[in-house]
């Protein structure tokens, strides 16, 4: 006969579980996207700090070189997902870039492929998820 105890424990356990659930990205207005891409070759790692404006405007930062190297960025996405940034280096005098992409929908992954000086052409692909408060939608 279960206890108090160790129905507390199986209910908070089914919180928890529903709380870390993964759902599919549909961005929204004011929603932060913020990930580390791994570098490969000549490109380095990259960290990303991108906020979903209004009209699927996309804004932020991409840094890399340990945070050293900071890019502003802005572009936007359509009604499939696919978006555009351009990169203005904040030091001034580095080499401007772009990031053309996908946003993830049902695979779960983004995939971008970035090009700028020090970096010809980076194939970036990372497993996307987001998570919601239990009884959030």
């Amino acid at each position: 006969m279960p206890t108090k105890l160790s129905t507390a424990i199986v209910a908070g356990l089914f919180v928890i579980g529903l709380a870390g659930t993964a759902t599919a990205l549909e961005p929204t207005r004011g929603e932060l996207l913020s990930f580390h891409s791994e570098g490969y070759g000549e490109c380095p790692d990259l960290d990303w700090h991108l906020v979903v404006g209004a009209q699927k405007q996309l804004t932020g930062l991409i840094a890399w070189d340990n945070m050293k190297n900071v890019a502003r960025v802005s572009g936007s996405f359509n009604e499939e997902g696919k978006f555009h940034l351009e990169l203005q280096p904040m030091s001034g005098s580095g080499a401007k870039g772009s990031v053309e992409g996908q946003l993830p929908e049902y695979t779960g992954w983004l995939t971008a492929s970035v090009t700028g000086a020090g970096c010809p052409h980076q194939q970036i692909q990372v497993q996307w998820q987001r998570y919601s408060a239990a009884g959030v939608p």
